[in-house]
This record gives structure tokens, sequence and C-alpha cells, in this order.
């Protein structure tokens, strides 16, 4: 594996980064299907899916033991 493999498998910031993406994404296609249109305007979305998105890393640093291999 790469160095920036190794690095976004166990970094707390790649972890927000992938559940960020991911839930925008999801915000998105949802707003799409809603709407029609792709709406990124609604300044609360990007609030929640901050939030949200520190979710996984917080609860790794809760639990240190805790790893992906």
């Amino acid at each position: 594996m790469t160095e920036f493999s190794i690095w976004f498998a166990n970094s707390k910031i790649a972890s927000f980064l992938r559940t960020f993406f991911a839930i925008v994404l999801a915000s998105a296609v949802a707003d799409f299907q809603k709407i029609g249109r792709f709406d990124m305007t609604n300044w609360q979305t990007w609030l929640i899916v901050a939030l949200v998105a520190a979710l996984p890393p917080f609860l790794r640093y809760l639990n240190p033991e805790d790893s992906l291999s």
C-alpha cells in the first residue's frame, strides 16, 4: 500500500472527509429527487452535514483501540 492509502485508511481527517462527501452526495440526490435540481444554497444542510460527519472521528477518538484492520 502507498503512504497515502495508509493515511486515508487511518486518519481522523480522512474519516471526516469520507463521511462528509458521502452525506453531501446523499443530500444532493435527495434534493434533486424532491425539487428537480441540485440546491446547495441551504446553509442548514451544510451545518448538519458537517456535524454528522464529525461523529466517526469523534467516536474513534473515544475508542482508540478500534481499528480498521
